[in-house]
């Protein structure tokens, strides 16, 4: 019997245990349910609140710098940043050179944006990425404060460079190399000085720091990052010149043209030249204007002798090309003009004419070279070359012009239908065409050791043109001298000439 209850008691022990089972059960899933919802509720009520923003317009209250970029489009807002940018690089730079000062604009420094579309796609994509909760933070909290999202300021290197090369390095306090003057026969040296320039790579990236840490987007003043400079010639260097290498001279001749030979040997006059160092005869005598003392005088032209400011110019570099080959100066680059000059022999003249023909040369030497160019009251324009004398004693070279070919000019002519019939107007500067290469010989001792062609030159025939009138009032005299004159036939074009007067 009691068995009997024990069993029963157990059997609805285990059915309360059952129910209360199945109750947390029911509870368990009402309450997932009930989460269920909420979630799903929650995320109704997040997506429908960031849904409002476009994904390809930018959130309000967004920032880029001080640009407002509120709902714009990735176009918009790359455009209100180029407006932006437009606006500040009006905004006036002050370089501070040593107490001294340039002013220049961020536009002429070239100021911009490091990757600028990097940084607005940023904002487009800000409170659109992640999970409905975190966009919905970012986006609320929008409503409270605004983000600003940082840009970053660069300059471009060239343009900065070439203005701080141009505004701020003249500023400052160079290294004074030191001089050669040559007195009385001889050479006083003034001593070099030490300086300093502008660290223009150092500067640009201070101006581009504080741009980007400092600036107010106001007007400002900055210093340069300087740095020591050293002079490139002192004057150890030149008491090694101590002796002629090489001279050679030409006729200066008179008037105008003799004028730009003083302008130009002046300029040259005094030049040292480093070992190592290439030096451009143009660069040295240029621009050949007016206010750099040069006047008009003849020169060639597209095979005319026409007046010219710097006519003349190519004597000084022929000149100073000699006295380098006596000097055996290595020359690394030489024209021959278009047409013979009558101061040289072919071959040995020197070209210039702006970027197209230069004499280029550079110190082999070990030691400086000194360039010396004057007219001397022989009326001789001079160059010598002087520096350390390496070359053994008995050393001599010659030099030696030799005509190839010879190309004689010719007598063209022309109608004119502005001159009067039969008239004979000579124009022109006739010269004959050659070619011709120059010989370099070298003596030691008296014996010759070596011959050698040291360059080739072609020069341009120049033909004679005589214009002949055919202006008349009798057509058929204008047509008679004109197809005589076709003929190229002298005595045919002076025999129409005679019928044509007596119709």
């Amino acid at each position: 019997m009691a068995e009997r209850r024990n069993m029963n008691r157990s059997k609805k022990t285990k059915k309360a245990a059952r129910r209360r089972r199945r109750r947390r059960r029911i509870l368990f899933g009402l309450i997932l349910l009930c989460l269920l919802m909420i979630w799903g509720i929650s995320q109704a009520v997040f997506y429908r609140y960031v849904s409002r923003y476009p994904a390809d317009k930018i959130c309000r209250n967004i920032y880029i710098g001080p640009v407002d970029v509120s709902g714009m489009t990735e176009k918009e807002a790359m455009e209100a940043l180029n407006t932006h940018l437009g606006e500040d690089g009006k905004i006036k730079a002050v370089l501070g050179v040593a107490g001294q000062s340039a002013e220049t604009s961020l536009e002429e420094l070239g100021m911009g944006f490091d990757d600028v579309k990097k940084i607005v796609r940023k904002a487009v994509d800000y409170g659109k990425k992640g999970s409905l909760f975190s966009r919905y933070r970012k986006i609320k909290k929008l409503s409270e404060q605004k983000v600003i999202l940082d840009k970053k300021m660069i300059l471009d290197k060239e343009k900065a460079e070439a203005v701080l090369k141009e505004k701020a390095v003249p500023l400052a306090g160079h290294a004074v190399d030191a001089t050669l003057t040559r007195v009385n026969g001889g050479f006083e040296i003034q001593e070099e000085q030490e300086g300093h320039t502008v660290d223009v790579k150092k500067s640009i990236a201070a101006i581009q720091e504080y741009l980007n840490k400092e600036w107010n987007h106001e007007d400002f003043r900055i210093d340069m990052v300087l740095k020591k400079e050293e002079p490139s010639v002192k004057a150890a260097d030149l008491e090694t010149i101590t002796d002629e290498l090489g001279t050679f001279s030409t006729d200066a001749g008179s008037g105008e043209r003799r004028k730009n030979l003083e302008t130009g040997s002046g300029l040259l006059n005094g030049t040292v030249v480093m070992p190592g160092q290439e030096v451009s005869a143009h660069d040295l005598t240029a621009p050949y204007d007016e206010e750099h003392g040069y006047v008009r005088a003849g020169a060639y032209e597209n095979g005319q002798v026409v007046e010219s400011y710097g006519g003349g110019i190519c004597q000084v570099t022929t000149t100073l090309y000699n006295a380098l080959l006596f000097a055996e100066v290595e020359i690394v680059k030489r024209y021959p003009h278009s047409m013979l000059v009558s101061y040289v022999d072919p071959s040995r003249d020197a070209a210039i004419a702006g970027d197209t023909k230069d004499l280029r040369f550079k110190n082999n030497y070990d030691t400086p070279i000194y360039i010396a160019g004057e007219i001397g009251e022989d009326n001789r324009l001079r160059f010598t070359i002087y520096g350390k004398e390496t070359r053994p004693e008995g050393h001599e070279v010659e030099y030696e012009s030799e005509t190839t070919a010879t190309t004689e000019y010719e007598t063209i002519y022309k109608t004119d239908p502005e001159a009067a019939i039969g008239s004979m107007n000579v124009t022109g500067s006739p010269h004959v065409g050659k070619s011709a290469r120059l010989w370099k010989t070298v003596y030691e001792n008296g014996e010759q050791v070596s011959r050698d062609v040291i360059n080739e030159s072609h020069y341009n025939k120049s033909d004679q043109v005589i214009k002949v009138g055919t202006k008349s009032d009798d057509p058929e005299a204008s047509k008679l001298v004109k197809d005589a004159v076709a003929t190229q036939d002298e005595g045919k074009i002076r025999a129409a000439i005679v019928e044509a007067k007596s119709l």
